[in-house]
């Protein structure tokens, strides 16, 4: 019997992981010592109906997050996507996409969906050939796999675009709608874009009943050593500002993207609960969403 749509959580993490390459913080020290603190960068995959394994973003990790979902569907291994849809193309979120080829999983003609600027990307680094390339339209909903059970509908944010646009994805399943958006550069563009005036309007027009938002910084004095401008995205402490407490009828958000900086990664920092209190969350690892 199919256990439905389901979405499942493969990493939480912003782009370089937890630990981080030559970061000697508590964080990265403790998950180079403990494998079960470490975290993946962000990704999900999404199990069809018919038992299709639909992957958003294409990570360096790519073989423990397939791990992940093959345990989610009673299989041992690590077995490989039907499908792979990316966001954009900076390089945590397709370092795995050279996996696909002959020096690793040798396979041919996997749909692979993205826009036409991340697909000329894809070309020019000469990483298309596992790949069956789909070019997406912005608002266009597709299905990956016929007979999947769900559709797929990239929506434009922001978002430092030095090699192709960035997009959101909006996951539309048999039971609830799910938003994916990993990186944006900050809210006063993205909802002017959309013609929004607050977040809640935002995805309330989009029908979402779990927002995924990027959650890369707590907030702006959490990287000392770095010029916070050329990394922009949004911190959760403006996401909640901007929210205050969750109210009937709001959809679920889970914070994802986390820079291994981000306190909010420890459960029972003071920033955690802070989360907790205004009635969101952060998302973890390993989580399953029946969609």
């Amino acid at each position: 019997m199919s256990a439905g749509v389901r979405m499942v959580i493969l990493g939480t993490s912003q782009d370089g992981g937890v630990p981080q390459a030559g970061c000697s913080c508590t964080r990265c020290h403790n998950a180079l010592e403990n494998p079960k603190l470490r975290i993946h960068p962000t990704s999900c995959a999404i199990i069809g109906s018919d038992g299709s394994i639909n992957l958003l973003e294409a990570t360096r990790n790519l073989a423990e997050q397939l791990g992940i979902v093959s345990s989610v569907m009673g299989y041992r291994g690590s077995l490989a996507p039907d499908s792979v849809c990316i966001t954009h193309f900076h390089l945590g979120h397709v370092d795995g996409l050279g996996q696909f080829g002959k020096e690793a999983m040798g396979v041919d003609s996997i749909p692979f969906f993205s826009s036409s600027k991340a697909m000329n990307v894809l070309e020019n680094r000469d990483l298309s050939s596992p790949f069956e390339k789909n070019v997406v339209l912005p608002f266009v909903s597709f299905e990956p796999i016929g007979g999947c059970g769900f559709e797929l509908t990239l929506i434009p944010v922001p978002h430092r675009d030095e090699f192709s646009d960035t997009h959101a994805v909006l996951v539309n399943g048999p039971r609830l709608r799910v938003l994916f958006l990993p990186d944006h550069d900050n809210w006063v563009e993205t909802l002017s874009l959309h013609e929004s005036e607050t977040i809640r309007d935002w995805l309330t027009k989009m029908e979402v009943d779990i927002a995924l938002l990027d959650g890369t910084f707590w907030d702006l004095t959490e990287i000392p050593n770095r010029i916070i401008s050329e990394v922009p995205h949004p911190t959760i402490s403006e996401t909640i500002e901007l929210l205050g407490e969750r109210k009937d009828g709001d959809p679920e958000i889970y914070f994802i993207h986390m820079n291994h900086s981000n306190p909010v990664l420890d459960k029972e920092s003071g920033q955690s609960g802070v989360v907790r209190s205004k009635g969101w969350a952060v998302a973890e690892q390993c989580s399953v969403f029946p969609i």
